[in-house]
């Protein structure tokens, strides 16, 4: 972005680096809260994630017979994967600083090269579970990327673009008419796509240690110490990082547009507030609803692409952006 000094462009994005790192853990330990509570449990402490993550790095790590070096640094490359996406998403100040070098499309690929390479890391280990565990994955993979694409084409089509800060900035200058029809069917189809790619339920359950029913846990139970720490802490980056979209998409107000102290920490303030609110609804939903049976999962896909395709349908043929 032109007058974006080089010291202001590097603060600002390690900022939201630090934010991302550090915020992500915290969702997902309210989400759990919310949970116990709405279930009449004790349940973990909010900060148990983070108890979680110092212990997991302070042990040794140990690998399969069967690993290759590949082990050693697939859940780095996985972990950077999602540390690369973070200035792709909108966070508190807009426009992004880092300008048309990238846009969601980009997001989406380097979401995939982390699932890419958790599957590898479980392939790695040779083990049963690990291998059910990643195929599973990739399906799932494969069934939703699709609507991801399509979101992303109806969303920044009013804009004309499919960068997320200038689809923000476009609808924050709609005011109330941003929340178009078109705009709801797009993030009805996105809601889907993040129980999806996040592990949640219907479609996983990060708590479950059932062999049948395992995605996500059966590809790390190999995995110890350092790697498993690093898996984990980039789950809670990934699903900060798409409810951060989603929000941001759905209500685009608030946003800083200057590098005043007061106007930042406004902005920080509501986008905490704004990830808050939709993490505590989130942990009221998983409440109520059931893990569905695997091959299930394909109708919730079916559902997501229709959404998506119906917003695309208001936007370019009947004309309701």
């Amino acid at each position: 972005m032109s007058g974006w000094g080089e010291a202001q462009t590097a603060a600002l994005l390690l900022s939201e680096v630090l934010l991302a790192l550090g915020l992500g853990p915290l969702l997902i330990g309210l989400v759990r809260r919310v949970k116990s509570r709405s279930q009449r449990r004790t349940g973990p402490g909010l900060l148990q994630p983070y108890r979680d993550l110092a212990k997991q790095l302070g042990k040794g790590t140990v690998y399969s017979e069967t690993s290759s070096g590949l082990t050693r640094y697939s859940t780095w490359i996985g972990f950077g994967a999602l540390l690369a996406a973070v200035p792709f998403v909108p966070w508190f100040f807009l426009p992004s600083p880092i300008g048309f070098s990238g846009d969601l499309i980009v997001l989406v690929g380097l979401l995939a090269l982390s699932r890419f390479m958790t599957a590898v890391t479980a392939l790695d280990a040779g083990s049963t579970f690990g291998g059910m565990g990643s195929t599973r994955d990739m399906w799932l993979g494969a069934l939703f990327e699709p609507t991801f694409l399509l979101v992303i084409f109806a969303w920044g089509a009013p804009s004309g673009s499919t960068q997320a800060s200038a689809i923000v900035l476009h609808g924050a200058s709609l005011g109330l008419t941003h929340l178009s029809p078109a705009l709801l069917l797009a993030s009805a189809a996105f809601a889907v796509l993040l129980l999806a790619e996040t592990g949640r339920l219907p479609v996983d359950n990060p708590a479950t240690h059932l062999e049948l029913t395992m995605v996500h846990e059966a590809m790390v139970l190999e995995l110890g110490g350092r790697d498993l720490a690093l898996i984990d802490w980039g789950k809670s980056v990934r699903f900060l990082l798409l409810l951060e979209l989603f929000v941001a998409v759905l209500l685009p107000w608030g946003d800083a547009l200057s590098l005043g102290l007061a106007s930042l920490a406004l902005a920080l303030g509501l986008l905490v507030a704004k990830l808050f609110g939709a993490s505590l609804l989130l942990g009221n939903l998983e409440t109520r609803v059931a893990k569905w049976r695997l091959f299930r999962v394909g109708d919730l896909a079916v559902l997501s692409w229709v959404l998506a395709l119906g917003s695309i349908s208001l936007t370019y043929l009947v004309g309701v952006g």
